[in-house]
């Protein structure tokens, strides 16, 4: 029993609402301060893509990102029914998996993706073909079609990374403060928290790069991402598309939207989307189907994710009795519940979580292969 301890967050991002979600159903006294209005949130995690993808970024980083990813394929489909139960909404999760794409001028650059993959043992080419449910296929382009049809003809191979998912994180951040206050929890918006008030007997830093005064090594780099919709072109899974200078991704959204994202440059600065890196976005858009060029243009945006010297998370027990959580960079949907694990098991914080997998490297079998909605309809 918690016996009501109270619990002060600081941020109302993914990390501050998921731990004020669980921690409150453990029967916490729970505050959660936000600097931002709860109608105009301004973390990383409204922004991003919200992509759960450990093999598409093995080859970009470190390899407790992808240990952690793995851990978190298996623990969202645990998570988000609980959520549903206690929020009484749906958020949709796409298990249908990935692929990934190059321009037939960019080969190099899938070449280079698919010899990382089999350096890392997570592939082999004599797994590929149809019936096989390897975790990772090469398609060729007949395949791609069969998968994708909406996508571009001229791409002529790429890879299937079978058990990559993603979120609904406009769906999801609500359904964390509902069902974090479904049990009593108290959320104040608009309030900034500096200095953590004396009577908390955990305290939780997860404000993002809005700890940099706390911890000046973090930094922040700057994301850009663009919406639009399609009433002609379905596409029902995250595409990601290689280039030598960045790689792009495609996600859809439900009601015929998608994200396309996201630039990754090193800045701090939040001004509007530059026209170079508009213009590189929409020729990758144009390049994973020539039909989206009818496509409309909802809006860019801009946000910065919170990163450090190494792009790991860091959970760091501070002098003062404060503990921080943040530098998950761009990878938070990836690493976000592998942490509340950590957070659970190395920090003794009772999350009500279920111990954590050993001796598998994948989603469980059990899980359907499709695009799903925990208590709801699926996202199309």
């Amino acid at each position: 029993m918690s016996e009501q301890r109270r619990v002060c967050i600081a941020g109302a991002g993914l990390m501050g609402s998921l731990l004020a979600w669980r921690l409150a159903r453990q029967g916490f006294q729970v505050e959660v301060y936000e600097a931002a209005a709860e109608d105009q949130p301004a973390s990383a995690a409204h922004t991003a893509a919200a992509m759960v993808a450990p093999y598409s970024e093995r080859s970009l980083a470190h390899p407790d990102v992808f240990a952690q990813g793995l851990q978190s394929l298996q623990l969202w489909p645990q998570l988000l029914p609980e959520l549903h139960a206690d929020s009484g909404i749906a958020v949709h999760y796409g298990q249908s998996g990935s692929l990934v794409v190059a321009h037939p001028a960019d080969q190099a650059e899938l070449a280079q993706f698919a010899q990382d993959l089999r350096q890392g043992g997570l592939w082999n080419p004599a797994d590929d073909g149809c019936e096989n449910e390897a975790a990772i296929q090469r398609l060729n382009q007949a395949r791609l079609q069969d998968l994708e049809p909406a996508l571009n003809p001229q791409l002529a191979e790429g890879f299937w990374l079978r058990h990559e998912a993603w979120v609904d994180n406009r769906a999801l951040l609500p359904a964390l403060h509902q069902a974090a206050r479904s049990f009593g929890a108290r959320f104040y918006f608009l309030t900034a928290l500096n200095d953590f008030p004396p009577y908390a007997d955990i305290k939780l830093d997860c404000r993002g790069l809005g700890a940099k005064p706390a911890l000046p090594q973090l930094r922040g780099v700057r994301g850009e991402v663009l919406w639009i919709e399609s009433q002609e072109v379905q596409i029902s899974r995250p595409i990601r598309l290689l280039h030598p200078r960045y790689h792009l991704y495609l996600v859809p959204k439900g009601r015929h939207r998608y994200v396309l994202g996201a630039t990754e440059i090193e800045s701090e600065d939040r001004s509007p989307v530059s026209v170079r890196s508009a213009l590189e976005m929409l020729s990758a858009l144009y390049c994973l189907s020539p039909a989206l060029a009818e496509a409309r243009i909802l809006n860019f945006d801009v946000n910065l994710r919170p990163a450090l010297a190494d792009h790991r998370p860091q959970i760091l027990a501070q002098d003062d009795g404060v503990l921080s959580i943040n530098g998950l960079f761009r990878h938070g949907y990836l690493l976000a519940p592998a942490l509340l694990q950590r957070l659970q098991q190395q920090h003794g914080l009772a999350l009500g979580l279920e111990p954590a997998p050993t001796g598998q490297s994948a989603p469980s079998k059990s899980i359907p292969s499709q695009a799903i909605a925990f208590g709801g309809e699926a996202c199309a």
